[in-house]
């Protein structure tokens, strides 16, 4: 009975020793970024950590430790009491190294060293346990679903309720528990293992498996494992999206196939080295999973994120979780369990160190993440090596080469076919024709064209980061508003290059000597030529010095790397800083949108200096709008906010900038003509688009803080709720102070008064408008929201007669008034004069957006309605021609119920066919 009592205890403490060494290894690696520099972060964190795990399990477990009871028990008390000690510090560490450290040469090994303090101690808790069993499955397992618990509990609803500081002290206290579990476990001495134990261990093994051989496949496998996770990441990031629930689904999904292999798969396979061989084949065909996960992923779309995560990466991983129990109980013999232990998980270092920088900085970068798996198989080929040795196993490994190698066939026979990640919902969407598709470090980048929308658009990792449409004119304003707030701009940077719209606005202004592009992927960078339309070229600029910064003949130079690193660097350096990174809420993205990234970018501005930053109000809901605003007024002497159509562009500087109408007697040609086009072409103008002070809006929510980026664990609502965020978060801005600071007044003319007045009726006006379109999908929103923009858009009109806002705004409410008739009328249509009025609304619905291929397809549906055959068939050859697979999208399925022939549907059907055979250009 105590024999039972002390396994149950030492399977809990493998549990909670898991829940802790996870959350401290996710605390860890995800803060590491702010020294480290994000992008490589992760590989080198988790490199690091898993590696110093190792070297822990190896000392403690196999080194230090002699066998007796009290020495056991006392060194597992230490590592617990230690771990509960030293992780929290460690966070804190890596935190400092990120903030005040930051840009300093020591920040980077300091926060090495933290992480390999903390995953050291980790690491001692599995061999110390191990030193009574002669087998380890039970104890692994146990150990993987508390990581499990960790991943979810700790490392995600922790922190987003509490912040990383007291997550890390939750961490620690399951570590001393932990601990204290441990000793209780163990019950006999450790110093002999009993005579019925050594009989039991060599009647599993007939012939062990030999130590050094068992290392090197251990050290392989865990190099091989690494790849799959990595590859698992990045595909979970394209088909569940890159926001913190999606990436803790994929861990916790990672965390439980690996701990399901480990307490299962040990069982049905054969016993002692031959089970080896046969893992190590099973391992190979589970890698090539993701090359038919697709279909399931796609039948499973309404499912949870993390059952989506399951699918996609549980059987790749699920054998890898029995690669140390089957190994261990191999080596057999009468010698301690957790010495054996010990020292093969020491081989884990060296696989580490070997399988995610390879995958992450040369193989992915330059091959593809398919290429990852077939490192993998290569890794798999050379573990058999040594088994091969044994004259009894020659067989058996000739058959696990042979199903190796078949595996590496079948994956280079895949790669010709359309992978996961081209499948994945972003890349597969039949509005889309994809132009170039790219891994690098950090994301897979794509340039498609979207034939239902009629523009060009960048992806990184499956969002729509940036592209050519009417929704991107902000873009320009954020390069231009700061540089006319600047009394003279010589040196900018631009923080996040994405089509490079914003670096081509900056460009225009000829004062500015020296633009530095802070962008981190190399591939956004490849693909400014697809987007020349709106960068104008700026990027040729610089060559040939366009990486080099200390180029002095450049005026463009793109600065590769982790942009917030690069400016902790650049002390006093620039006149503006403007920026557009994803969204505030993404789980790296955040870090640049929290006080201490403001403090940074304070330091790299000269006196007098600007920052600019984009706020995306439609994206957010309201408490995380307010809390990104609140970071920002909090960190900067004055601040403002102003609105670009629906989007927000905050100003930081010391002081009130100067609003100067000299600064645009001299504006003259394109850059005249693309401040016209915004709205800013005088000084007036740049006033009337301010909303007002953010000096109330500091301190009115949860403080956002490297250690506390809480907004990327809220829970995000979906569906029709989400189109109430853009209208409560304009209203949120309409209780600003926005009484224009003195030294502007002065500057401006009677008519900018009106001006201001109009701008703002504007505002309400799009309140209004954002409301009544969430009421049309069933969202209840103000019962007064139709009358309010009727009533504000009037007064606008009466304000802002030509101002180049107010006519885009009623250019799209006009079209989509226009299209909803048509297809409305189209859908009720009984006879040859109601099709006749559908008609004459969708072809001035095609007059105000030609570009756009649902509307060619919905004119010729009604053309064929109406009886005009031979127009019919030129407008659906224009549908087809902007979005060659529309029969395959929502608004093809809309335009055959509304009457489109059996003809023109085959017609478009064959042409979607025909474009899904095409390859990839």
């Amino acid at each position: 009975m105590r024999g039972v009592r002390g396994g149950a205890a030492a399977l809990s403490a493998a549990f909670l020793a898991g829940a802790s060494g996870l959350a401290f290894e996710s605390l860890l690696v995800s803060s590491s970024g702010l020294a480290l520099g994000y992008g490589s972060s992760a590989a080198v964190g988790l490199a690091v950590w898993l590696s110093a795990w190792a070297w822990g399990a190896w000392v403690l477990g196999s080194r230090v430790v002699d066998r007796s009871t009290s020495r056991v028990r006392a060194r597992v008390a230490l590592v617990g009491l230690l771990l509960a000690l030293v992780g929290p510090l460690a966070v804190w560490t890596v935190l400092q190294a990120g903030d005040s450290l930051a840009g300093a040469t020591v920040a980077l090994p300091l926060a090495i060293v933290a992480i390999a303090a903390t995953a050291f101690l980790q690491g001692g808790f599995l061999p110390l346990l191990a030193h009574q069993r002669d087998s380890v499955a039970g104890l692994f397992g146990a150990n993987l679903f508390g990581s499990l618990l960790g991943a979810y509990l700790i490392a995600d609803v922790s922190v987003g309720a509490l912040g990383r500081m007291s997550s890390a002290w939750i961490a620690a206290g399951t570590a001393l528990v932990a601990g204290a579990i441990a000793v209780a476990s163990i019950t006999k001495d450790a110093s002999e293992p009993s005579s019925d134990s050594a009989s039991a261990a060599r009647a599993l093994v007939a012939r062990p498996l030999e130590l050094r051989a068992a290392c090197w496949i251990i050290g392989l496998t865990a190099a091989w494992m690494s790849a799959g996770e990595w590859v698992a990441l990045r595909l979970g990031v394209l088909w569940l999206g890159g926001m913190q629930n999606a990436l803790n689904a994929v861990l916790c999904a990672s965390l439980l196939a690996l701990a399901l292999g480990a307490a299962i798969v040990p069982r049905v396979l054969p016993r002692g080295t031959r089970g080896v061989v046969v893992l190590i084949a099973a391992c190979a065909f589970a890698s090539l999973w993701p090359f038919v996960a697709a279909p399931l992923l796609r039948s499973s779309s309404s499912a949870s994120y993390f059952v989506r995560a399951l699918i996609l990466c549980g059987p790749a991983l699920l054998p890898f979780g029995a690669i140390v129990p089957v190994v261990h109980a191999a080596t057999g013999g009468a010698s301690d369990s957790g010495e054996r232990l010990g020292r093969l998980l020491l081989h884990e270092s060296w696989g580490a160190l070997l399988g995610i920088p390879l995958v992450h900085f040369l193989v992915v970068p330059h091959f593809g993440l398919w290429a990852a798996i077939a490192t993998g198989l290569a890794f798999a080929l050379l573990s058999l090596v040594p088994l091969a040795a044994q004259r009894n196993l020659r067989r058996d490994v000739f058959v696990a080469a042979s199903a190796v190698l078949a595996a590496c066939a079948l994956c280079g026979y895949e790669t010709q076919r359309p992978n996961l990640a081209r499948a994945s919902p972003p890349l597969s969407n039949p509005a889309l024709s994809v132009l170039s598709l790219r891994d690098d470090r950090d994301f897979t980048v794509a340039v498609v064209d979207d034939g239902i929308l009629g523009e060009r658009t960048l992806l990184t990792d499956g969002f729509r980061a940036a592209g050519t449409g009417r929704d991107y004119r902000y873009m320009e304003a954020l390069g231009h508003l700061p540089l006319l707030l600047h009394p003279a701009p010589k040196r900018v940077a631009v923080l996040a290059l994405g089509t490079g719209t914003t670096l081509g606005a900056v460009a225009q202004h000829l004062e500015v000597a020296r633009i530095d592009v802070l962008e981190i992927s190399v591939a956004v960078v490849e693909a400014a030529p697809y987007f020349v339309e709106k960068n104008h070229g700026a990027l040729s600029e610089g060559l040939p010095g366009l990486f080099d910064e200390h180029d002095d003949r450049a005026r463009v130079v793109v600065m590769l790397g982790d942009g917030r690193a690069t400016l902790a660097r650049a002390r006093a350096t620039y006149d503006v800083i403007t920026m557009e990174p994803l969204l505030p809420d993404s789980p790296f993205a955040v870090y640049l949108y929290t006080r201490e990234f403001y403090a940074t970018a304070r330091r790299a501005l000269k006196p007098g200096g600007i920052v600019c930053q984009w706020v995306p109000p439609h994206a957010l809901e309201p408490r995380t709008f307010d809390a990104v605003l609140d970071a920002f007024a909090s960190s900067f002497e004055w601040s403002g906010a102003w609105l670009s159509g629906t989007q927000v562009l905050l100003i930081g500087s010391e002081r009130a900038p100067e609003l100067s109408p000299a600064r645009f007697t001299s504006v003259a040609g394109p850059l005249h003509d693309a401040l016209s086009g915004l709205g800013l072409s005088n000084a007036g103008d740049v006033a009337a688009r301010w909303c007002g002070s953010l000096e109330k809006i500091a301190g009115t929510t949860r403080s956002l803080r490297d250690a506390d980026p809480w907004i990327v664990f809220s829970p995000r609502r979906a569906g029709a709720d989400l189109l109430t965020d853009l209208p409560r978060n304009l209203e949120r801005l309409f209780d600003l102070p926005h009484d224009l600071p003195a030294s502007w007044m002065r500057e401006l003319d009677a008519a900018a008064a009106q001006r201001i007045e109009g701008v703002r009726a504007l505002r309400r006006a799009r309140a209004a408008q954002a409301w009544v379109e969430a009421e049309l999908r069933g969202v209840p929103g103000p019962a007064s929201a139709a009358s309010d923009l009727e009533g504000w858009l009037g007064r606008a009109r009466a304000d802002l007669f030509g101002d180049p806002e107010l006519v885009r705004f009623d250019d799209e409410m006009a079209f989509l008034d226009d299209v909803r008739r048509g297809v409305s009328g189209l859908a009720s249509a009984k006879g040859l004069h109601d099709a006749t009025q559908a008609l004459d609304a969708l072809l001035a619905a095609k007059e105000k957006r030609p570009e756009r291929g649902d509307v060619d397809l919905y004119v010729a549906a009604a053309l064929e309605r109406t009886g005009d055959e031979v127009h019919a068939k030129k407008a659906l050859a224009q549908a087809l021609q902007r979005c060659p697979r529309i029969a395959l999208t929502s608004e093809g399925a809309r335009a055959r119920s509304l009457g489109l022939s059996d003809a023109a549907w085959a017609r478009a059907i064959a042409r979607a066919i025909e474009w899904s055979a095409m390859p990839l250009q």
